[in-house]
């Protein structure tokens, strides 16, 4: 059996939606650091968003709630398509925190706006490794790395690989996380088909 995608245009529709998929940091402060985080979390006013994050940056946090403040800007500037702004939040949290797993993640999702898809895996992947703060999603995210890869490829062993791959993360985000409905509708686009005589 090989894996084909169902339908190419929910494939583009899939992708675009990508950003809603972010690691956000929760900070300890209630001050406007805590509104950076809401509205990275529910990104439902990303602008007041970015507001907030800018406030909370310029007052005087504990380096926690600092380093969580630039990932859920990052966050946010991501959602709006300020990939460049993105970046650089989160390249500063890693710089403050070199081990940070939900930067890497996030950090990923920005090359893979951006094109660059063997980056964004080994992003996504060190954020892994390290342990992410919400796994279902990190997973979630590489399968959709992995999903991009493979429509990179024409028909063959390596586009097959790929999906296999995806397959495989977004069933392991929906084993983690039950009621994760992104996951669920990614898994619902695949399907097998025999493989012709003699593949």
């Amino acid at each position: 059996m090989k894996l084909q995608l169902a339908a190419a245009a929910t494939l583009a529709t899939f992708f675009l939606a990508a950003p809603a998929s972010a690691q956000v940091i929760m900070t300890v402060g209630d001050g406007p650091e805590r509104m950076c985080y809401f509205e990275a979390k529910t990104g439902m006013d990303l602008k007041g968003g970015i507001d907030h994050c800018n406030v909370a940056l310029g007052n005087a946090l504990i380096f926690h709630d600092r380093a969580a403040t630039y990932v859920n800007r990052g966050v946010l500037e991501h959602k709006m398509g300020r990939t460049s702004l993105a970046m650089a939040d989160f390249n500063e949290c890693l710089r403050m925190m070199p081990e940070q797993p939900d930067a890497y993640i996030n950090r990923g999702l920005t090359y893979m706006t951006m094109g660059q898809l063997v980056t964004a895996l080994a992003d996504v992947e060190k954020g892994i490794a390290l342990g992410p703060s919400e796994p279902a999603l990190a997973y979630f995210d590489r399968g959709i790395v992995y999903e991009k890869i493979a429509i990179s490829f024409p028909e063959g062993a390596q586009r097959q690989a790929n999906l296999q791959k995806a397959l495989a993360d977004y069933q392991r985000a929906l084993k983690d996380a039950p009621e994760f409905t992104a996951a669920s509708n990614a898994l619902a686009r695949f399907r097998t088909i025999p493989k012709a005589r003699g593949a």
